[in-house]
């Protein structure tokens, strides 16, 4: 298997990683991911003929080809099979909308949508595949693309509310660890010098989903990396007061119904993923 990831210098603000992922036919997929809940949407790059899945225990988003799969407040797995090659760019949660403003209506989906042909069509996609083994010169190809799309950031306000809040959330969380009393929504309308009510319509125009929906994701994020981290056995108790649970069972109640299995089980497991080829950040 073949993987890597990098930020796309100069664009920081718009695209959280550049990645790739090629699977030999040779190689196993097993176990197949979960891909969790996620506010970031993923435009992927695949050979024509390349199947796609991201079955949500009620239905499936199929197709084969190119797509972009939005943000997903769902549990999706990613029902892969080798051989497999994957070109993704995936945007920061805000910035899907300076492409189209419509895209956050999209939010639960994924397909090829028709205003992505004028700004990445064949012949642009064709280039990429001409240059996967080299990740430096794939870089260098997708930022010379970004740059001749002339796209700079939107100066309205709801763009800009919303990019303070979530701005705002980061610095948080590089700060502390999340929880529950780490940031409320009444202080993220302080920080974006707007009402509460302003910050929840402007943040849903642009994101596609409530701050209280965001937040969530966020903590969800940071309690998957920090199973993920663990080798040795955790005490529980003090695991759920660190992201802001009452109690153990809580904690527990709220991971089963989001992620569809307990803590201990994705230990056994590990097969849940925040970035959509299978690594963590």
């Amino acid at each position: 298997m073949i993987a890597w990831k990098q930020s796309l210098i100069g664009y920081e603000w718009l695209i959280h990683q550049i990645w790739y992922l090629e699977v030999g036919a040779e190689e196993t997929i097993s176990p197949k991911p979960h891909l969790i809940p996620n506010a970031r949407a993923h435009l992927l790059f695949t050979p024509p003929h390349q199947n796609y899945s991201y079955d949500n225990g009620e239905n499936a988003l199929i197709g084969a080809g190119s797509h972009l799969l939005t943000a997903s407040e769902h549990l999706l797995l990613l029902d892969d099979y080798a051989p497999l090659k994957r070109i993704g760019i995936t945007f920061r949660p805000e910035c899907l909308y300076i492409l189209n403003a419509a895209s956050a209506a999209h939010i639960n989906q994924c397909q090829w949508f028709d205003w992505l042909t004028p700004l990445f069509n064949r012949e642009f996609q064709q280039n990429l595949w001409q240059n996967t083994s080299d990740p430096q010169t794939l870089i260098a190809l997708i930022k010379s693309h970004f740059d001749q799309l002339n796209i700079t950031p939107n100066q309205n306000r709801a763009f800009t509310v919303a990019q303070k809040a979530i701005t705002t959330i980061e610095i948080s969380l590089t700060e502390h660890h999340i929880s529950d009393n780490l940031i409320d929504i009444e202080t993220l309308a302080v920080a974006c010098s707007c009402s509460r009510r302003t910050l929840e319509r402007y943040f849903k125009q642009v994101v596609g989903m409530s701050v209280k929906q965001y937040l969530q994701m966020m903590r969800l994020e940071q309690i998957v990396l920090a199973l993920y981290e663990r080798e040795q056995d955790i005490d529980w108790a003090a695991f759920s007061h660190q992201f802001g649970f009452s109690d153990q069972s809580h904690l527990i109640r709220t991971l089963k119904q989001q992620l569809k299995q307990t803590p201990s089980k994705y230990l056994k497991k590990r097969d849940l993923t925040i970035d959509i080829y299978g690594d963590f950040e």
